[in-house]
């Protein structure tokens, strides 16, 4: 669905709830006073800057840019390879052969050696083959 820029602010606003809630009144009155016009852009960018600062971004990104499996299971690493891949700018526009590709180079050697010949390019398919 295309949501224009106002539907979307007015709903992240929706969901605030207590200091949430109190501090984005506050910023928005600060924006609006200074005659910024508020748009999804200028809320988004506000939000993580309160709430997500840029060293525990950089700090989830090195995180992902490091994940191995290791002993853990194809699930779990799974898991943790999406929940981390949000905070990587390397899938801010993704490339699904690229996100298999750093998928298939944290398994473990016997895994990765097994699924790299199949050269699959779709992230779906490649969990599950798994």
């Amino acid at each position: 669905m295309n949501y224009t820029e106002k539907q979307k602010v007015n709903y992240a606003v929706f969901m605030l709830i207590g200091e949430a809630e109190y501090w984005w009144e506050n910023t928005r009155k600060l924006l609006e006073n200074g005659g910024i016009n508020i748009n999804w852009e200028v809320f988004k960018t506000k939000f993580l800057e309160k709430y997500f600062p840029n060293d525990v971004r950089r700090t989830k990104e090195i995180e992902f840019m490091q994940l191995k499996q290791g002993n853990i299971s194809v699930g779990e690493y799974a898991s943790k390879f999406e929940e981390l891949g949000k905070y990587s700018t390397f899938f801010y526009h993704p490339d699904e052969r690229m996100k298999c590709i750093k998928f298939e180079d944290g398994l473990r050697p016997e895994l990765k050696k097994a699924v790299g010949i199949l050269e699959i390019s779709d992230f779906p398919t490649l969990y599950t083959q798994m």
